[in-house]
């Protein structure tokens, strides 16, 4: 394992951060759209603007309720779901245990790799992009891949919910934004578990929310919603900014810090008044203006750096364990530049925080195609395997084998046993990149298209080998019922 990592703060740099936020917090406040978190804070004393929903918080009791929460959840994630590192290590870099990679992410759109096209994904879009995650061993959750244009909208995480249960054996989270569907998400986390109550509290299946604050200094009232909803399970609580340099938040990375540091502590400080009980965590996903474009980008270093300031702040000051999200890159179709963006974020991550690695996203996380996600899966293969440093033991320093070998005159490393016992896990062998001899005086062919076919089978491949877990009865009449009702209840309502 490598040790040591690189710091974007100093001591000085951190309090500096930290007096500036209390600052903003006091002087400026937050708009909180959520009328139990502002009872909640006009209680402790702060000063509340019902009407404007607005509040301003005294620095002696944001600091009082961080206090409490100092080290109590040390799990982090690949931004909203999945606990990749059990416990956040003191002196080195957090990382998966074993080879893991993020596989889902909700996205809007799919990418027809032979079509040439994004379109709206389908049903069996949704069934197929389930099964690859099933198949993938290095995929540990699968989470909803897609938002499947072909269910109604208001049932459509239920109805998503249904096909990740029918189809993996390891579901992850769906989401929501809606608190009405928080009953019922409960309920599908609570079948899956056997209601393991250790597990829904720490991390929960099927149930996420991130509780997207809207940069600059506020939390809008579907965030507060499911907020609401979501404490009457104990389901562990994760506010996530994004701010947008010189849009959202200064185009300055101190100065966004602040704005991003003020939206976590200041939500969290009126959530812990309700309940100081449940688990708390904070993501970031900071980006920059393209001031010719317009475009969000997030592969840039003002933005790596931003999340980067955020995670040390947050971790060293406050004891609160801070996700960076590797996933969310500008490039739009599979690759040169997607795969150079993701090794951007990922390398820079790993050496300065954590190394979560996610797979097959495009467009900012609007995106999610296959076909990208199997040359991010190999790529993801060498960084991880880069992470793991060297072992030193007898074993490896083989100084038999260096002395009966010698010279290699007669004999040579490759025709070993040794060679035999490590190649596999010590070398990178992947199965896309071109490393084969090169004919030097043949004309040569740009290799990125071909490596891109082969990704698109390899996918194909994989799906059509996914043998379908086994389900109980009493488990798929509960999982029936409990979408029944769901649909029964929130059809009900006009759209």
């Amino acid at each position: 394992m490598l040790r040591g990592f690189l710091h974007a703060l100093d001591t000085p740099q951190i309090e500096q951060l930290h007096q500036a936020t209390l600052r903003i917090l006091e002087r400026t406040g937050l708009q909180i759209q959520g009328r139990f978190l502002l009872e909640a804070l006009a209680d402790a004393g702060c000063r509340v603007d019902f009407d404007a929903c607005r509040v301003w918080f005294q620095p002696e009791l944001v600091e009082r309720q961080m206090a409490v929460q100092h080290g109590r959840y040390r799990s982090v994630r690949s931004s909203l779901w999945y606990p990749f590192c059990r416990e956040k290590p003191v002196d080195r870099i957090a990382s998966p245990e074993r080879f893991i990679v993020y596989y889902g992410f909700a996205t809007p759109w799919i990418f027809d790799y032979p079509e040439r096209r994004y379109r709206k994904p389908t049903i069996q879009d949704q069934v197929d992009m389930i099964k690859l995650g099933d198949v993938l061993p290095s995929v540990a959750a699968v989470n909803a891949p897609l938002i499947c244009g072909d269910f109604d909208p208001r049932i459509e995480t239920i109805e998503t919910t249904r096909l990740l249960l029918n189809n993996t054996s390891k579901p992850g989270w769906v989401g929501t934004s809606s608190g009405r569907e928080v009953k019922y998400l409960a309920e599908l986390a609570a079948l899956v578990t056997g209601d393991d109550k250790q597990r829904l509290r720490t991390a929960p299946p099927i149930f996420v929310a991130a509780y997207c604050t809207t940069s600059p200094l506020k939390l809008d009232t579907r965030s507060c919603d499911v907020l609401q909803q979501a404490l009457k399970y104990g389901f562990p609580v994760n506010f996530a900014p994004m701010p947008i340099l010189g849009a959202t938040s200064p185009m300055t990375p101190a100065g966004s810090v602040v704005v991003a540091a003020a939206e976590i502590l200041g939500c969290m400080t009126a959530t812990t008044l309700v309940d100081p009980d449940v688990y708390y965590f904070s993501t970031s996903i900071a980006a920059e203006m393209d001031m010719r474009t317009t475009e969000i980008c997030f592969a840039t270093p003002s933005a790596i750096l931003t999340d980067i300031a955020l995670c040390e702040l947050m971790e060293q000051k406050y004891g609160l364990v801070h996700n960076v999200e590797p996933a969310y890159v500008e490039a739009k179709t599979p690759g040169v530049q997607a795969a150079m963006m993701k090794v951007y974020r990922q390398m820079a991550f790993g050496s300065t925080v954590s190394l979560p690695l996610a797979i097959g996203t495009l467009d900012s996380a609007a995106v999610f195609s296959p076909t990208q996600a199997m040359v991010d899966l190999e790529v993801n293969q060498a960084l991880y395997q880069f992470h793991q440093g060297i072992d030193v033991n007898e074993e490896t320093l083989c100084l038999d084998l260096i002395e009966e070998l010698e010279f290699c005159s007669h004999h040579t490393y490759l025709e070993s046993e040794h060679t035999a016992r490590h190649f596999r896990q010590t070398g990178w062998n992947p199965c896309l990149f071109d490393r084969s001899y090169c004919d030097h005086t043949a004309r040569a062919t740009l290799g990125d298209e071909n490596m891109l076919d082969q990704a698109d089978k390899m996918w194909r491949r994989l799906v059509a080998s996914h043998q379908r877990p086994e389900r109980d009865a009493p488990f798929r009449r509960e999982l029936e019922r409990i979408v029944t009702a769901a649909k029964q209840d929130l059809l009900a309502t006009e759209r």
